[in-house]
């Protein structure tokens, strides 16, 4: 099943889930995406570069992985945006490393469960990783 095949079928699963995107955090770029309606290319650009962002403030030492690896949520009035790195669980042992800069970013509606959207994204990004 391809990138694109897996989170389309996460979007379907997840109602509550209107965006998901796989980005890159060295470049701040969304490489691929999924979502319920048209996204105009500048808020992928922006939803890149706040992805980078969250992860810069934590820097890379403490990066180490918890259970489903680092992840972030950030919240808003209108949406909570989930981020979660792929491939830096404490058991990785396929071709990213803790060091890896590629990203699951989950957009979701303001008020949503959010245990159910994060653990979903974190079975994506471990998918992506071939840990799965």
């Amino acid at each position: 099943m391809t990138l694109q095949d897996q989170m389309n079928r996460l979007l379907d699963d997840a109602p509550d889930i209107s965006l998901l995107a796989f980005g890159d955090l060295s470049s701040g770029l969304i490489l691929n995406w999924a979502a319920r309606a048209p996204c105009p290319r500048e808020g992928l650009d922006l939803l890149g570069e706040q992805a980078a962002r969250c992860f810069a403030l934590m820097g890379r030492d403490r990066l180490d992985g918890a259970v489903a690896g680092p992840s972030m949520i950030h919240f808003t009035e209108h949406e909570t945006r989930i981020f979660v790195r792929v491939g830096t669980g404490p058991d990785d042992a396929g071709p990213h490393d803790a060091g890896s800069d590629d990203v699951i970013c989950a957009v979701c509606d303001a008020g949503a469960e959010l245990e159910p959207l994060f653990l979903a994204a974190a079975d994506l990004a471990d998918k992506i990783a071939g840990t799965a």
